[in-house]
């Protein structure tokens, strides 16, 4: 079965869930991972974020888009290059996407984080899977135009490989998927992050295959995945 929640709720137990916040939480992350962190914890507030610093780690993440003023890092993947993350300890927080694969840390001890930039790599990993939820993190409870690209990206592929059952959702997602053929990405989370400045992010994120990592999320830490 191949199954999605275009937002982060009603999650039922899967054998893996996939978590996709491709703008730009776990497009972030599989940077930061890629470049060399040693791994990231990820938490649901800027507070339980603040309370990491006295332990040596790296402050990261976003609030309506912008960096808290006393963080470390933002949201942006760009500022997560080998010279600032590699082997260090980072915390994030973000608005959907850390709050996304903690629901999702409830119903599958097989946690893998979606993007384009690794999506081959990914794909590679997920498919040994007979059971597979996509969670899209979505825009303050809403749907996302992006996430919902890249699950049907996923679930493009792997039907091509094997038979699935799929889910409405699911299908609506490869129907359209199929409709754009490539990373478009216009959806309203888009043209916010333009208004910040952020749209280098954009371009960044819509890249196939930057890395060959597969990133994943044991429960505690987001770390680079065997």
């Amino acid at each position: 079965m191949l199954d999605v929640r275009f937002v982060p709720a009603n999650i039922k137990d899967y054998q893996a869930i996939v978590v996709i916040d491709v703008l730009r939480a776990t497009t972030t992350m599989v940077t930061a991972i890629s470049n060399g962190a040693q791994f990231l914890v990820p938490v649901e507030t800027v507070e339980q974020a603040r309370s990491y610093r006295q332990d040596g780690f790296l402050l990261c993440g976003e609030r309506g888009g912008v960096k808290p003023e006393d963080f470390d890092l933002g949201n942006s993947p760009l500022e997560y290059t080998k010279d600032v993350v590699k082997d260090k300890k980072l915390v994030i927080t973000t608005t959907n996407g850390t709050k996304a694969l903690a629901k999702a840390r409830e119903h599958s001890k097989n946690i893998i984080l979606g993007a384009f930039v690794n999506f081959s790599k990914t794909l590679e990993y997920i498919k040994k899977f007979d059971d597979i939820l996509f969670v899209c993190s979505g825009n303050d409870g809403e749907e996302s135009f992006e996430d919902t690209q890249v699950a049907g990206a996923f679930i493009e592929k792997l039907v091509s490989l094997k038979e699935y059952e799929l889910s409405d959702s699911a299908l609506i997602s490869l129907n359209f998927w199929e409709s754009v053929k490539m990373p478009t990405f216009t959806g309203k989370h888009s043209r916010v992050l333009k208004a910040y400045g952020f749209e280098d992010d954009i371009i960044f994120s819509q890249q196939l295959d930057i890395f060959n990592t597969v990133v994943i999320y044991d429960g505690e830490k987001v770390i680079k995945g065997e």
